[in-house]
């Protein structure tokens, strides 16, 4: 060992998540093992290091988990801080990314290829979401584990236990700074003083509601662009309210049911937007097979500044709900998408005053998402249209599509999220 640190957490681990065995490995000898060994101190300093983007950075949700593997790195920097092999040191760690998206945590490991040189193979994969709060304790704990080893081997006094000290004493205000830093997708101790000061009169301008929201989606170099689109688009979208025809009220009875059971399965959003989506068409009494405007419950203005990354903004004024889009020259089919996605945002919080559409995939947008993909075009009438058809490819899938006015790609993720697991 290079250090006494290391050489005073060497040990062998285990490391398994919702039932599979993440450090199954392969040895030179071609010998199987669910064990590693190596020293834990790398591993504790990384997660000390990356706490707040560990915890609070929900933007890589928005790219997709094919895309989380370490060979990546190059491309997708924010591994570094994301990805189990960020901790180096030479140590064998797996092919683990962890992406906070509020109450869980999606966590995708995958397997090393044939090729990948090194004493030892990862070889299993997989993807979980896993409660946040978990999450947060596990990591937690073996940090705290790694600096009891530490002290009984005489070594209380080291980088990492300074670290995870001054992590502990952060008030209120620093915290919520940290926080909203890393949801900027930064590193809240390597700022600039100059981009420290406008994060933090960033978040004091902005409404409690739009507050994460808000950093989830600007562009860290256009913050005073984002802010300024905000609160014009935000005064567009109040005007614009007023020019729905119908009011959220009928809507936002029919979800209710489901937005009270929906804490019993956070890990399932899309589910919670499935069903709400069932709820209000057979609340207004809209056939599984029939197109369905969004229109009357949601009126659209527009703001031809740059949004500084910010994909769109809802309001809701007396029940009445306006929207503006980031950028105006959506296609049809987006727009219509965009409009119901927003639909969804609207009543998953009955009571919010105010929203902003977004890329990444917190809880709130994997529910608006399904929701509006189950609107727009419900898997039954997929289904039953495709049996009329009598074939399931991209043909048949366009031909669906233009039934129901929306994207094919829209059509295609139904049918894959929903249609092709029952399947035999």
């Amino acid at each position: 060992m290079s250090t006494p640190e290391l050489a005073a957490t060497w040990a062998r681990y285990q490391l398994w998540i919702a039932g599979n065995c993440v450090t199954q490995v392969e040895t030179g000898d071609a010998t199987f093992r669910r064990s590693v060994y190596g020293s834990l101190y790398p591993l504790a300093e990384w997660i000390a290091s990356n706490w707040w983007l560990l915890t609070t950075s929900i933007r890589p949700s928005a790219i997709e988990p094919g895309y989380w593997t370490w060979p990546n790195v190059r491309s997708q920097h924010w591994l570094r801080h994301h990805n189990m092999r960020g901790a180096g040191d030479g140590m064998a760690w797996p092919n683990l990314t962890l992406v906070p998206e509020g109450p869980v945590t999606s966590v995708h490991w995958f397997a090393d290829h044939d090729g990948v040189a090194g004493p030892v193979r990862f070889m299993s994969a997989g993807g979980a979401f896993v409660n946040s709060e978990d999450a947060a304790t596990g990591l937690a704990k073996l940090v705290e584990q790694v600096l009891e080893r530490l002290a009984e081997e005489g070594l209380p006094k080291t980088r990492l236990a300074e670290d995870w000290a001054a992590l502990a004493h952060l008030d209120d205000e620093e915290k919520a700074f940290c926080a909203a830093a890393a949801r900027l997708g930064l590193d809240p101790f390597s700022l600039g003083d100059r981009l420290a000061t406008e994060i933090i009169d960033v978040a004091n301008g902005l409404p409690d509601e739009l507050g994460a929201d808000f950093f989830d989606n600007a562009d860290a170099k256009a913050l005073a662009k984002a802010v300024e689109w905000t609160r014009r688009a935000s005064s567009v979208a109040t005007r614009a309210s007023v020019k729905a025809k119908s009011d959220l009220t009928s809507l936002s009875v029919a979800v209710a049911p489901e937005i009270a059971a929906a804490k019993d399965y956070t890990d399932r959003a899309w589910e919670v937007g499935y069903i709400m989506a069932r709820r209000v068409r057979r609340a207004l009494g809209v056939q599984h097979t029939r197109p369905f405007d969004v229109s009357p419950w949601l009126a659209m203005g527009e703001v031809s500044v740059d949004s500084g990354g910010i994909q769109g903004i809802g309001i809701v004024d007396n029940s009445r709900c306006g929207l503006v889009m980031g950028s105006p020259r959506l296609s049809r089919q987006s727009r219509f998408f965009a409009k119901a996605r927003a639909l969804g945002r609207a009543l998953v919080r009955p009571g919010q005053r105010s929203f902003l559409l977004s890329a990444a995939r917190s809880h709130d947008e994997r529910v608006a998402g399904a929701f509006a993909a189950e609107l727009l075009a419900p898997a039954a009438g997929i289904h039953e249209f495709l049996d009329q058809l009598g074939r399931q490819d991209d043909v048949a899938l366009e031909a669906v599509a233009g039934r129901f006015g929306v994207s094919p790609l829209v059509v295609r993720h139904q049918y894959d999220n929903q249609l092709a697991r029952r399947s035999p």
